[in-house]
């Protein structure tokens, strides 16, 4: 294709012509493409606007949007005993929570909620709802908004307060087991610290009794004292109820992990199992496989379903239907397996944290328990007191201060049972009275915008696509080819004769008229071509307007030179200046290559006093047999040596190659482009055809340019012709 271009040479400066680069979409691109498709387009466009506005009115669902809102209170409430808590942890925990299978599963599996239509038909109404549950906390409040959307009002109120109730029941059930299960531990640490007080008591009794001979308790005796030890032995009781609470509770979460089994729940085993990646390969191979024996059954009759192929196929599938069965139960196990193993693995990461938490509580009572032995002995050492019976004092004193520790805990728990919950129902969801979406147009006028400019849209891709000659000037930029000329386009008679019309076609005359004046006075001055006399008029294809720019021109030299013209009709496949110039066929130029008769009896000369006529003839034979003979180049020497000008009409350069013959033969060419009709890329592989074929061609003009363009870019200077 390289070669090609260079070959094209540019007739003003004598250098190869370069393709340019392809036509842009420019703003008068597409103004060009929107006027020659907008009687199509606009009808078009409105039709598939309407449709489409249409369309989204019909299937358009309003959505309907229930919310309920939900009271966290930032403190625990409290009757007597006020708790420390995190708001921040716990708000978050709770919205955690009302995402969870916990509260969800509970749910989807309700019967009523299961028959309505936004879950009857998902394959994973778990998700569904996950999906659609929106939770929000209300500016800096302690209210918390959770909100459902769905196609009916009704069910979204009833999904949302089926939620809302199943969180608060499972809420209050776990609050109440906790505060059960805290008061059931320290029930058993009071039981079993009562016993312990009891046998020191009775110990402390006993060793006084034999050291000081008294009974410590029935004596009225009173030792009042400063006890610098009170702080530390109160920290201590308080560690040790602490470590003793946590260690039962360490104690019963081991034994819930030794005896509970770990359930997953179905929807989350599926959704993994869908998720495998071995499992998805098989589904895609046995449906490619389902899809291939759908086409044998709607191909094949049921005798034609005996075909070995079509048995094979069908023992195939059942064979993959069977091993893809028991991949998914061999991957549900392992999934089943490996989520419980999670789960394991992290109740006893948890276990292990509690553990190390009662570790460490017991080095912290037994470093403070020094403490306080060394204490002891401090004072007894200074009071002279026995240090046996000083201990036993102490640790008496410490364990009925662990006791009364934990019966305050018990009693504490029991009143705060009575406080009012942390988290309640501010306002139950109800229908709401309109949707949220309850207006298409907005959604209409988008999809009927869209589908009105698609049209359009694809008319500008078209003409990108053809590259239709539109403008001069975008035509040089888009192929370095010359435009020579632009022939302004003759009114049509049905028009001339409307009334009213007479004087604008007279106007068009005119403008054509001129415009061809204009192309001659360039071809007859130019420097390029002053020793010009055959001039080839030819096109990329048939209907571009070449027989009528070679028939004006001619009719147009003749008369402004006042010498004798010659105007032929090449084009011997299609001929049509006799019929539009009202000559007879024959004789004509295929009579004359054929040796049928002589170039002058071929020649009308009575139609113009200038202007002769060459008539194509009658083709009896192949033309490229005509003209590929030789026979052409002596005929022209001939006709040269008679006219001063030869303007030659050739079949289009495309569609007939013997075409070029003609062109090559003549002095120049001329190539004739149609506006709006043409295309670049034929006049391009013209231009490359005339040039690598030896001629010389001038350029292209530009024909059928409306009069009011020609107008505007050259202006009407017409002359009286009275």
């Amino acid at each position: 294709m390289s070669s090609l271009r260079s070959n094209v040479v540019h007739q003003r400066t004598g250098q190869p012509i370069q393709q340019g680069p392809p036509q842009t979409v420019t703003a008068g691109f597409v103004l060009d493409a929107l006027r020659r498709w907008w009687k199509v387009s606009l009808p078009l466009g409105l039709i598939l606007a309407a449709t489409a506005a249409s369309v989204v009115y019909v299937l358009f669902e309003p959505v309907y949007e229930a919310e309920a809102y939900l009271e966290i209170k930032d403190a625990k409430p409290y009757v007597a005993f006020r708790d420390q808590d995190s708001s921040r942890r716990f708000v978050q925990t709770q919205i955690a929570l009302l995402r969870t299978p916990m509260v969800l599963s509970r749910v989807v599996s309700n019967p009523e909620i299961a028959r309505l239509p936004e879950f009857k038909t998902k394959l994973d109404p778990f998700l569904e709802l996950r999906e659609k549950i929106k939770i929000e906390t209300v500016g800096g409040s302690e209210l918390l908004r959770v909100a459902y959307a769905g196609p009916s009002a009704v069910n979204a109120a009833k999904i949302l307060n089926a939620v809302v109730d199943s969180y608060l029941k499972l809420h209050e059930e776990a609050d109440a087991r906790r505060v059960q299960q805290v008061i059931e531990l320290l029930e058993t640490q009071r039981t079993a610290k009562r016993k312990i007080v009891e046998q020191l008591r009775q110990e402390y009794k006993n060793l006084s009794k034999s050291v000081t001979g008294e009974d410590p308790f029935v004596t009225e005796k009173k030792q009042i004292r400063p006890d610098p030890l009170g702080d530390l032995e109160n920290e201590l009781a308080r560690l040790e109820v602490d470590r003793a609470l946590l260690e039962a509770r360490t104690r019963v979460f081991k034994e819930q992990i030794e005896k509970e089994d770990i359930t997953v729940t179905e929807a989350v085993i599926d959704q993994a199992v869908e998720g495998n990646p071995e499992i998805q390969q098989a589904e895609a191979i046995l449906k490619a496989r389902r899809e291939s024996l759908a086409d044998y059954d709607a191909k094949y009759t049921e005798k034609g379903k005996d075909n070995p192929r079509y048995l094979k196929l069908k023992k195939t599938i059942e064979e993959e239907e069977k091993e893809l069965a028991e991949l998914r139960e061999t991957t549900r196990k392992k999934i089943q397996a490996s989520i419980a193993d999670s789960q394991l693995a992290q109740r006893k990461a948890e276990l292990a944290r509690m553990e190390a938490e009662v570790k460490d509580r017991k080095l912290q009572e037994q470093l403070l328990r020094e403490k306080c032995d060394s204490g002891v002995e401090d004072r007894t050492l200074a009071t002279g007191l026995s240090v046996e019976l000083e201990y036993g004092r102490v640790e008496l004193e410490r364990a009925e201060k662990v006791f009364d520790l934990i019966s305050q805990r018990v009693e504490q728990l029991r009143t705060e049972q009575r406080a009012p919950p942390r988290v309640t129902l501010w306002q139950k969801a109800t229908p709401p009275t309109g949707p949220v979406k309850d207006n298409p147009n907005k959604l209409m006028a988008i999809s009927a915008m869209g589908m009105f400019c698609l049209p359009f849209f694809l008319a500008v891709v078209w003409e990108r696509l053809i590259g239709r000659v539109s403008d001069s000037h975008r035509f040089e930029e888009a192929t370095r080819i010359r435009v020579v000329g632009e022939i302004a386009r003759l009114p049509a008679r049905n028009k001339v004769f409307q009334g009213g019309s007479a004087e604008r076609a007279g106007r068009g005359i005119t403008l054509f008229e001129e415009s061809i004046d204009s192309l001659r006075t360039y071809l007859v001055l130019s420097e390029n071509l002053k020793e010009m006399k055959a001039l080839a008029v030819t096109s990329s294809v048939n209907s571009e307007g070449k027989t009528s720019v070679a028939i004006q021109l001619a009719v147009s030299i003749a008369r402004a030179s006042g010498q004798p013209t010659l105007l032929i009709d090449g084009d011997m496949r299609s001929p049509d200046i006799h019929r539009k110039l009202d000559i007879p066929l024959e004789p004509g130029l295929a009579q004359v290559l054929n040796h049928e008769c002589t170039l002058e009896e071929a020649i009308v000369t009575d139609w113009s006093k200038y202007l002769h006529l060459l008539p194509a003839g009658v083709l009896r034979a192949s033309p490229h047999k005509l003209l590929g003979n030789g026979a052409v180049r002596p005929l022209f020497d001939q006709i040269r040596e008679s006219y001063r000008y030869v303007i030659i009409d050739t079949p289009p350069i495309l569609a007939a190659s013997e075409a070029l013959v003609l062109a090559k033969a003549a002095d120049a060419a001329l190539v004739c482009a149609m506006r709006d009709v043409s295309r670049i890329d034929q006049i391009r592989r013209t231009e490359q055809r005339l040039a690598s074929a030896g001629t010389k061609p001038i350029g292209v003009v530009l024909n059928a340019v409306p009069g009011s363009r020609y107008a505007y870019q050259y202006g009407n200077y017409a002359y009286s012709r009275e």
